[in-house]
Order: C-alpha cells, then sequence, then structure tokens
C-alpha cells in the first residue's frame, strides 16, 4: 500500500482525480482541502468505489495553516508516498492574507513549499506531480512587488504566481534528486477556478462551457501518475499536457531564477 496526497482535492480537478483513482486497491488517497464536509463526503465516495481514503482538511492560505498541515502529513503518510500539488487560486482582486502578503501568492507558491517541507525532510516523499498551468508563460517575477501583489492583476497575478512555484520546483528535484518531479499543464479545463461576479463572470462561465470536462483530465492524470518514471534525477520535466516540451523561455531566466530563489528563502526565513 502507498500513499497518494491530493491538494485542493474537495472540487475541480482534485474531486475528479480523486474519484478517478479511487479503483486502485493499493493506493491510500490522502485527500486535502479546507472543506472538511466535503472531503469527508469525498473519501466516502471514493470508499464505494473500493479504495482507501483519509480526509485531511487544511489551509494553504497562511504559512502558519501550511506548516500545520505539513506536520500532520508527516505523521500520517509512509515512506515511497506521491504528493500531487493541485491546489491553487486565481484572485480577482488584491488581498493580504495574515502573513501580510498576496492570497495566491502565498496559495499558490510559498505554502505548499512549506507544506512539503516535513515530508521531504523525513524521506516521505517518492515523488511529485505539480498541477501548473501554460499560462506560465505569461508570468513575470518582480521581486519588490510580487510577494506583496504591487503589482498584481487579475490575469496575470496567477500567471506570475504559478511560475513561481514552477521555478522553485526545479530547485527541490535538484536539492533531492532522490525524488521524481514532474510540473505541468493538465489542459484547459472546465472548473470554477477564476470563477468572478459581474458580466466578466457570466462571459467567462460560457467560455468554459467549450472546455475540457474535469474527468477527461483526471484521467489524463491517472495515466501519468502511472508511468514508472517522470524525469531524470535532480531535475523537473515540463509537460504540456502528457507530452514533454521544453521548459519557456521565462522559466530559463536566470536572473529571475535567482531573484526568486533569494526573496522565498528570505521571506520564509522571517515568517
Amino acid at each position: 500500500m502507498t500513499d497518494l496526497i491530493l491538494t485542493g482535492a474537495s472540487r475541480g480537478i482534485g474531486h475528479a482525480l480523486a474519484l478517478a483513482l479511487a479503483p486502485s486497491r493499493d493506493t491510500r488517497l490522502l485527500l486535502v482541502a479546507r472543506d472538511a464536509g466535503r472531503l469527508q463526503a469525498l473519501a466516502a465516495d471514493v470508499e464505494r468505489r473500493g479504495g482507501q481514503a483519509l480526509a485531511v482538511p487544511g489551509d494553504l492560505g497562511t504559512l502558519a495553516g501550511a506548516r500545520e498541515l505539513g506536520a500532520r502529513l508527516a505523521e500520517l503518510v509512509t515512506p515511497g508516498a506521491t504528493l500531487v500539488h493541485n491546489a491553487g487560486l486565481w484572485p480577482s482582486q488584491r488581498v493580504l492574507n495574515a502573513d501580510g502578503l498576496e492570497t495566491a501568492f502565498v496559495t499558490n507558491h510559498l505554502a505548499p513549499l512549506v507544506m512539503q517541507r516535513p515530508l521531504l525532510e523525513s524521506g516521505r516523499l517518492r515523488r511529485i506531480l505539480v498541477v501548473s498551468a501554460g499560462l506560465i508563460i505569461k508570468g513575470r517575477f518582480d521581486a519588490a512587488r510580487t510577494p506583496t501583489g504591487e503589482d498584481f492583476s487579475s490575469i496575470r497575478t496567477y500567471c506570475d504566481t504559478k511560475l513561481c512555484f514552477a521555478l522553485a520546483m526545479r530547485d527541490v528535484a535538484a536539492a533531492h534528486p532522490e525524488v521524481d518531479v514532474v510540473v505541468l499543464h493538465p489542459g484547459v479545463v472546465r472548473t470554477d477556478l477564476g470563477a468572478r461576479p459581474g458580466p466578466m463572470g457570466w462571459l467567462l462561465s460560457q467560455v468554459k462551457r467549450a472546455w475540457e470536462r474535469p474527468e477527461v483530465c483526471a484521467a489524463r492524470l491517472a495515466r501519468i501518475l502511472a508511468r514508472e518514471r517522470w524525469s531524470p534525477p535532480g531535475d523537473a520535466r515540463w509537460l504540456l499536457e502528457e507530452a514533454e516540451q521544453p521548459w519557456p523561455d521565462v522559466a530559463q531566466d536566470v536572473a529571475t531564477r535567482q531573484a526568486l530563489r533569494d526573496t522565498t528563502a528570505q521571506l520564509l526565513a522571517s515568517r
């Protein structure tokens, strides 16, 4: 029996992936999200389909919440586990959290790093799959402005923060060659990510009707999870859906990677 941790499991891609993996009797799913009620219902659905699941409510909206969640997961999982980073936030307005940082920068970048740290340090993880976004090609990082959202954009901030985490996970792969790491664009999927009120929200909902159903994306991710290996030791490969592609130019920029590395280390050391 191996463990698979799935964040953002209560809805969208995460919910669909949990159900897609449910028939696997040799995998225990640790389902992570903020909504305990939805998690419990999903865990029951997984078990009705013959699988094993454990609801682990947790909040990636603050660094304190991420630390608490990571410590709990490190106690629950056995060595050889897989971590699927699926939780994400596409904000419609700038909001600072309790850490004084922009919420998407925390949820999409800093908090997942904090959450996985005890799992890495205790040797619990064998694989990490990051559900990222093809929109990282539009991302930028400004060390003086991005962490606090002073460069906030209802579109660009999602791109920026997804780029940050993708770059950080390349460093994690280099630091932990014993862990197989992959970062991917899952497809253009019809979920409530980025939902917002008003005319723009209505227009987005109409556009999304032509997008892929979460169940189709979940089947794709299940196939990727079934692969024996994703990346060479010490490296993290980039996939567009199921096909490996060169990392986008913005993800290769040496100055950007170093600025993010330095800023992330400074922020985590001071909080």
